[in-house]
Order: structure tokens, then C-alpha cells, then sequence
């Protein structure tokens, strides 16, 4: 594996993210006679090794945010530092989304849509609402759903809680996450472990509310379930991604004019709708801002801070664990 003059080496996450960025960047591939082969790894972990132990093996990848740590945190320097003055057109994106708190401070990557982790419900048999603490109200007893992850749900319990997740060293942030967490358990009548799950409790009426994925709810829409999806006035947690290039790639230049083609304005909107995310761009058009994770600013989420966040992961299980099992 390694790429060359007119190959590029691009390691992603398979599925349909993936996929459209296949579609998108066909016409580039064209036009300069590149041809870009594609990779896929499960996880970040499975990322990091990938281009660890493959020197000049990878050209491209997108970490999640959780990802970049754990690039930054190896003993070799991983991911290049960016000319952004290679890529002008990155200035589609508000300067508020260049500098989210996982790429802050740092020149390693770039911004590549919003995904995040809000509430779902169907319209016909609940009233709109805006907050999480909806989802306590007793009527909704044994109607909700809630995603099996530790870290994501004790994140979004944080937000509901009015803390802080990056404090959650904390004991006292710690604990009052966890009696949010306790709360919000008392209604669910089931954790859901995939995107599949979490839509089949929709469909099928078995949740009411459920957390979720926006993606995952313009799936449902477009088969005309009676879904909406809203990030929640206290936030909702994101696990937003971005592009960054591996250090020991030999094809910077051509990854950045690649780079520079994806960001131009309507190739970012042909990519948000073929994968129902939305990438922020300056004045969006209706395709992007109608996509159930659509926000106009970074603040309206939670940004977790892995390197805080991760070395509490095991207090995390067990505290949810004897939650469930309560």
C-alpha cells in the first residue's frame, strides 16, 4: 500500500460517509487523472494504527474528534501540520468551525461536517419541546430510548445537568452527571447499540423519543416516518470529523489541490446531501440547513475534550453499568 504521482491512498470509515465522498470527488479524479483508492477501518483506534504502522502508506484520512487525540498522543508525530494557504477554499467554512475545540490550537486538521447526538420523537404522538428535561416527564414511562455508549450518554446527561463533561474529574461534576444519568434511566425502556436499532425503535412506534443520529433520522424521513430531530437548547454532543493528511505521505501537494476541490462551495453541498450531514458553509443554501444536524454555530454543541474525558472512560462504564442495572 502506498500511493504515488497518480494515486492517492484515502483511509475513511466505509458506509455511506465514504461512499459519497467517492461520488463527490470522481469529477477531480477526471480531470487530473488521479485515481483515489479507498480504505476503511471501524474506528479511530483501528485508524491510528493503520497509518502508524503504515509509513507513507496513507495519503488522507478523517479522524473524528476523539481521533486526533489519539493521533496527538503517540510518540511519533502522525499528521502534518496544514498550509492552509493550500487550501482557499476552506474559507467556505465560517472561521467559528475552523477552530472547534478539537482542531484549536492546532494546524493538523480541517472541519468536515457536523454530526451530533440530539433527540428524535414522533410527531404524532408528542408535542414539539426543546429540552432535554422532556424526556423525565413520567407520561414517557418505558417510551424512551437512549444510546448504550458511556461517554456519549453521560456527555449529553452533562449538557442536560448544566456541567461541564471536560470537568468530570470532578467529583462533584461526576456525581451530578450521574444522578442525571439515573433520571433520564427511569423512562427508557431500552439502549440502543446501532443506527439500525435506534431507527427500528422509531419505526416501529417502540420509542417515542429516542436519542439520535441526524443522519440516521433523514433516512426515516425520506421513507415519510413522522420523525423531527432537534439538538436540545442545552446542547447535544458531537462527534464531528475532519480531514487531515499523515505526516509521512510523499503526496501532500496533490492532497491539497484534492483538498482545495472538495471545499469549493457546491462540491460541499453535493457532499452534505449524499451523506444527510451538513457541512457548515458561509450563507448555506436550504439543502444544508434543512438536514436535521444543521446549526449554525459550533457553541450550540458538546465538544468533548478526549484527553480529559478518556482517562475516566473505566469510572464511566461502571457508573453506567450499575445505573442499567438499578
Amino acid at each position: 500500500m502506498g500511493g504515488s504521482g497518480d494515486t492517492l491512498q484515502y483511509l475513511g470509515r466505509g458506509g455511506v460517509t465514504q461512499e459519497a465522498f467517492r461520488n463527490v470527488i470522481s469529477d477531480w479524479e477526471d480531470e487530473n487523472d488521479v485515481t483515489v483508492q479507498h480504505t476503511s477501518v471501524a474506528d479511530d483506534t483501528e485508524m491510528v494504527n493503520v497509518v502508524s504502522e503504515n509509513p507513507g502508506g496513507i495519503d488522507l484520512c478523517n479522524p473524528s474528534s476523539g481521533g486526533f487525540i489519539r493521533f496527538r498522543g503517540q510518540d511519533e508525530k502522525l499528521l502534518a501540520d496544514l498550509d492552509y494557504g493550500e487550501i482557499p477554499n476552506y474559507d467556505n467554512l465560517p472561521e467559528a468551525w475552523h477552530n472547534v475545540p478539537f482542531l484549536e490550537g492546532n494546524e493538523d486538521g480541517l472541519f468536515r461536517y457536523i454530526s451530533s447526538q440530539g433527540l428524535a420523537y414522533n410527531t404524532e404522538l408528542v408535542d414539539e419541546f426543546s429540552s432535554w428535561d422532556e424526556i423525565e416527564q413520567s407520561e414517557y414511562g418505558d417510551l424512551i430510548s437512549l444510546h448504550a455508549t458511556p461517554s456519549a450518554r453521560f456527555a449529553n446527561a452533562a449538557a442536560a445537568a448544566g456541567e461541564d463533561i471536560n470537568q468530570i474529574g470532578d467529583d462533584a461534576v461526576f456525581d451530578a452527571i450521574v444522578d442525571k444519568v439515573d433520571a433520564q434511566h427511569q423512562n427508557v425502556f431500552q439502549y440502543w447499540t446501532s443506527g439500525d436499532q435506534q431507527m427500528q425503535f422509531l419505526r416501529e412506534e417502540q420509542a417515542h423519543i429516542s436519542s439520535a443520529w441526524g443522519g440516521r433520522v433523514a433516512s426515516l424521513q425520506a421513507d415519510d416516518v413522522p420523525i423531527e430531530y432537534f439538538i436540545p437548547e442545552e446542547g447535544a454532543v458531537t462527534h464531528s470529523e475532519g480531514y487531515a493528511i499523515p505526516e509521512a505521505s510523499e503526496n501532500k501537494e496533490t492532497v491539497y489541490d484534492l483538498l482545495d476541490w472538495v471545499y469549493q462551495r457546491e462540491n460541499l453541498v453535493d457532499l452534505s446531501v449524499q451523506i444527510d450531514y451538513p457541512v457548515p458553509i458561509s450563507d448555506p443554501p436550504e439543502e444544508i440547513t434543512s438536514l436535521p444536524d444543521y446549526t449554525d454555530h459550533p457553541d450550540n454543541l458538546v465538544w468533548v475534550d478526549w484527553s480529559q474525558v478518556l482517562p475516566h472512560n473505566d469510572k464511566i462504564s461502571q457508573a453506567f453499568n450499575e445505573v442499567r442495572g438499578s
